[in-house]
């Protein structure tokens, strides 16, 4: 079986609130229409230790409701929390600031943690990564492309998966129920 240096995954938390959201006029479908949403205790099920080389970073997005989720799953996965590698500030095609309700403040960023395992620092290749990254917000959940592009840079040409992909990215393997599966993953 194919192991990997580079875990960088997109799960679908499950949201609480079914409120749809606007984005050029037009209104998201509900969560649950757009994609599956899973519990996080699901997204621990999966044995994501059996794919991973010794020396490993995860990418994990998550959004500011679920890091106490986010910070278990990647334990559960075999990882230790190192920091937060991304922050990505959305904007519109205009580059409007995008910001939705949110019970305290209004949201206009989400976050992608970096965890590790082994000795992966001996891999990294560039230390000018930004972590505030402002792109447009095409589509639900869609992450731009210029984070995948960043890891590269970060860590090079090295084994890489994309977990709940969308899209087929050149030089990654994928899985996800959007994409054709490039690997099986199995439940523990």
């Amino acid at each position: 079986m194919k192991k990997y240096n580079i875990i960088y995954a997109d799960p679908a938390w499950s949201f609480g609130s079914k409120q749809l959201q606007k984005y050029n006029g037009k209104r998201f479908k509900s969560l649950d229409a757009e994609y599956k949403n899973s519990d996080s205790k699901e997204f621990e099920k999966l044995d994501v230790k059996d794919i991973t080389e010794k020396d490993c970073a995860l990418f994990l997005w998550t959004t500011d409701a679920h890091i106490p989720n986010a910070l278990s799953l990647i334990n559960a996965w075999g990882f230790k929390y190192k920091t937060v590698a991304f922050i990505w500030q959305k904007v519109t095609n205009k580059n409007n600031q995008i910001c939705t309700l949110g019970a305290w403040t209004l949201k206009n960023c989400e976050i992608c943690l970096l965890a590790t395992k082994g000795r992966m620092s001996k891999y990294k290749k560039s230390n000018n990564i930004r972590q505030l990254i402002t792109a447009e917000r095409t589509y639900h959940s869609k992450k731009p492309d210029i984070f995948a592009d960043k890891i590269v840079e970060l860590f090079g040409d090295l084994p890489r998966l994309e977990m709940f992909a969308r899209d087929q990215k050149e030089g990654w393997d994928v899985w996800g129920n959007e994409v054709s599966n490039s690997i099986v993953i199995n439940l523990t």
